[in-house]
């Protein structure tokens, strides 16, 4: 299980570059007027960023069990980074419903969107004891 527990680790570093990697082309690509490439490079990168939260949803609970069948409890921290990474996993969804939106609107709720996922990911890692650099 300490294999499990380094993967996840490991992982939400991808995650966290995943993210950023999508919020420059985010913001790179507002600018021009011309945007196609970048929003499906765009949508590709949070394709990306939904299957790694995936495997850390994944990987989260093979963990969350290991750890409530050998301690046979569950701190509140561990419980809170469940939840924020759960809500965070939701909202990855999104984009999915928006593939069809008019351009304009499109990149405004991806970057709102981006915006709000940063925000759980920072927080949702930081909840856990050694948080980011654990």
């Amino acid at each position: 299980m300490e294999f499990l527990l380094t993967v996840h680790g490991h992982n939400r570093w991808l995650a966290a570059a995943a993210w950023a990697v999508g919020i420059i082309l985010l913001l790179l690509g507002n600018l021009w007027a011309d945007a196609e490439r970048v929003r499906r490079s765009v949508s590709w990168v949070s394709g990306f960023l939904f299957g790694l939260l995936s495997l850390q949803l994944l990987l989260g609970i093979g963990l969350f069990v290991w750890k409530w069948q050998t301690t046979g409890t569950i701190p509140h921290y561990r419980w809170e980074h469940a939840l924020i990474m759960l809500l965070a996993l939701l909202g990855a969804h999104l984009p999915l419903r928006w593939r069809h939106r008019p351009t304009g609107q499109w990149w405004r709720r991806m970057i709102l969107l981006y915006t709000l996922l940063g925000l759980l990911l920072y927080v949702g890692v930081s909840r856990l004891p050694k948080g980011w650099f654990g």
